[in-house]
C-alpha cells in the first residue's frame, strides 16, 4: 500500500476507489433488503487489498467477513477488523486453536472435522462455533444431500460444537437459461426441512452470491454472501428471449490499474518488436515502453490484440508482453511524451478498459483478471 504515486521507483500502480467501494455496497444493501451482508474479500479482496477493503466496509457497517483460508482470517482480525469472519474453506492443516484464539468460524463439509473441532472445543472448553455447507450441485466441498442426516446424527453426539449458519454454494446463477440455480434451490429447500428433526434452529442462512443477488430474489435466507459485486463486476448474465429485466442496478469497478511511458523511440516499418519477433512493424512507427508485464498481472495472452489508454485514446498493445515490460504503439496518438499516464485497466473522460472486457478476450472471468495484479503492484486508495 502506498499513501501517494509520488513515492513510486516503478512507475506502475493500483488505485482503488473507496468511494466507489461504499456506493457498491450501499448498492448491495438495497438488494438485500431484509438479509445481512457478508462481504466476501477472499484472494486479497479480489486483488484490491483486504485490509484496507475490509476497514473501509466495517465502516459502511458490513455484518460479515468471508475468507478461504486461516491466514487471511487472521490478517483481518491483526488489522482490527472485529466483525465475524466465515472461513468459506474450511480448515485444512491449521491447527483448530486458532479458529479459538483469532475467533474464527469455519465451515464444515465432513464429520471427520467434527470431531478435530470437538476435540479442540474440549481441550480449551470453550464452544467452537461453525456452518455447516451442503453440496446442492456444485460439487466441489459440502456435505452431500444423501450424508446429511448421518452427519447430523454425529453432531448431536459430540459436545462442544455449535452449528451457527448453513449454506450452500450456487454454480451457475448467472444463467438464468438452464435450471441449475432451481434445483439446487429445491435441494436446499429438503436439506433445510431436515434441521427440525434434529431440533437444530441455525442462526444464518445464506445461499446467495452476486448473481443470485441480482437475479434470484426468490432465495429463503437471512444473510448473503457478496464478492464481485463489491468491486464492481459479475459475471455476464443470460436470460431466455424477451424475459430479460428492463434494468439493472449499475456498479462501479473500484480498481484502476495504471503505468507510465517510460521510453520512445521510432522504427521503420518491418521492424521486429519483442521476443520471438512475435510482431513487425507495417509502417514507420512510435513505440512506447511501459514498466508494466506479466509479472504484474497484465496477462502474456493479451500480447497483439490488448490495448491500453494513452491522452484520450486507444494504443494497442504490440510483440509479447514480457516479464516487466510491454510496448504500445503510439503512432496515431498525438504528443505522447515519457512519463504520460497509461490506465491498463480503468477509464478515462473517454476511454474505459474493463476487467471484464479482458476476461473475454482472455476466455476467463473479470475476477482472474484482479486476482492476477500482483503483490509487487502497489495499492494506493482513493477517498
Amino acid at each position: 500500500m502506498i499513501s501517494s504515486t509520488d513515492k513510486l521507483l516503478r512507475p506502475t500502480w493500483a488505485e482503488i476507489s473507496l468511494p466507489a467501494l461504499r456506493r457498491n455496497f450501499e448498492r448491495v444493501r438495497t438488494l438485500a433488503g431484509k438479509r445481512k451482508v457478508m462481504a466476501v474479500v477472499k484472494a486479497d479482496a479480489y486483488g484490491h487489498g483486504a485490509v484496507p477493503v475490509a476497514r473501509c466496509l466495517a465502516e459502511c457497517g458490513v455484518d460479515w467477513f468471508g475468507v478461504a483460508t486461516v491466514e487471511e482470517g487472521m490478517e483481518l482480525r491483526a488489522a482490527g477488523v472485529s466483525q465475524p469472519v466465515l472461513l468459506l474453506g474450511g480448515l485444512y492443516m491449521s491447527d483448530p486453536a486458532d479458529l479459538v484464539e483469532y475467533r474464527l468460524t469455519p465451515s464444515v463439509s465432513s464429520t471427520a472435522r467434527l470431531d478435530t473441532y470437538a476435540a479442540c472445543a474440549r481441550r480449551y472448553n470453550k464452544p467452537i462455533e461453525f456452518h455447516l455447507k451442503v453440496d446442492t450441485g456444485l460439487g466441489r466441498l459440502g456435505v452431500p444431500f444423501d450424508r446429511l442426516r448421518s452427519f447430523l446424527e454425529r453432531y448431536q453426539e459430540l459436545e462442544g460444537l455449535a452449528m451457527k449458519g448453513f449454506f450452500t454454494h450456487f454454480a451457475s446463477a448467472e444463467d438464468q437459461v438452464a435450471c441449475q440455480t432451481e434445483e439446487q434451490l429445491a435441494r436446499f429447500s429438503m436439506a433445510l426441512k431436515q434441521l427440525p428433526w434434529f431440533e437444530i434452529d441455525p442462526e444464518w442462512i445464506h445461499a446467495s452470491n452476486s448473481a443470485a443477488l441480482l437475479v434470484h430474489p426468490e432465495v429463503s435466507e437471512n444473510m448473503v454472501r457478496i464478492g464481485a459485486l463489491l468491486y464492481g463486476y459479475h459475471v455476464p448474465l443470460s436470460f431466455l428471449p424477451s424475459r430479460e429485466p428492463q434494468a439493472l442496478p449499475v456498479f462501479e469497478p473500484v480498481l484502476t490499474f495504471k503505468s507510465q511511458v517510460v521510453y520512445l523511440k521510432d522504427v521503420p516499418s518491418g521492424t521486429p518488436l519483442g521476443y520471438g519477433a512475435a510482431f513487425y512493424t507495417r509502417r514507420p512507427s512510435r513505440i512506447a515502453t511501459v514498466p508494466v508485464g506479466y509479472a504484474d498481472g497484465l496477462s502474456r495472452g493479451l500480447s497483439n490484440r490488448g490495448r491500453a489508454i494513452i491522452n484520450e485514446q486507444y494504443a494497442r498493445i504490440v510483440g509479447n508482453i514480457s516479464m516487466d515490460l510491454t510496448l504500445l504503439d503510439v503512432t496515431d496518438i498525438p504528443g505522447v511524451a515519457v512519463g504520460d499516464e497509461v490506465i491498463l485497466i480503468g477509464r478515462s473522460e473517454q476511454c474505459a478498459i474493463t476487467a471484464l472486457e479482458i476476461a473475454q478476450q482472455l476466455s476467463t472471468v473479470p475476477y482472474e483478471v484482479l486476482c492476477s495484479i500482483g503483490k509487487r503492484v502497489p495499492r494506493t486508495y482513493v477517498g
